[in-house]
């Protein structure tokens, strides 16, 4: 038995494992947000250090409220394809802003490693 494999199948395979999140804005556009993994080096390095701010922040107060509309839109930003575009229609919305960033987090977290036979 052979165990060889493709590039391509490789690919594909990550492909739906890692797949991205799509939004439909109301114009119909699809904006993908790209899985974390799947990003370059730098620009992985800005969403988890984004991400650490945005667990730092408690929202107590109003500073803490735009520092979160902050963080999280430049997440966004980074990991859509329409990134501007995206955050222009949640126009500030922090709530909705903050579901469709929990949507993309859920997706993108990776997988349980899973239990040999052994």
């Amino acid at each position: 038995m052979s165990n060889i494999f493709s590039l391509d199948d490789l690919r594909e395979e990550v492909e739906r494992e890692f797949a991205p999140v799509t939004i439909e804005l109301s114009d119909g556009t699809e904006v993908t947000l790209r899985n974390l993994l799947r990003l370059p080096k730098g620009q992985r390095r800005d969403v988890v250090d984004t991400l650490k701010v945005l667990e730092a922040v408690d929202g107590s107060d109003d500073s803490d409220v735009e520092e979160l509309l902050y963080a999280a839109t430049s997440v966004l930003e980074i990991v859509a394809d329409h990134g501007k575009k995206l955050t222009k229609e949640l126009d500030g919305d922090l709530a909705v802003t903050m579901k469709v960033l929990e949507r993309w987090m859920e997706a993108t977290q990776p997988g349980e490693a899973k239990r040999s036979g052994s």
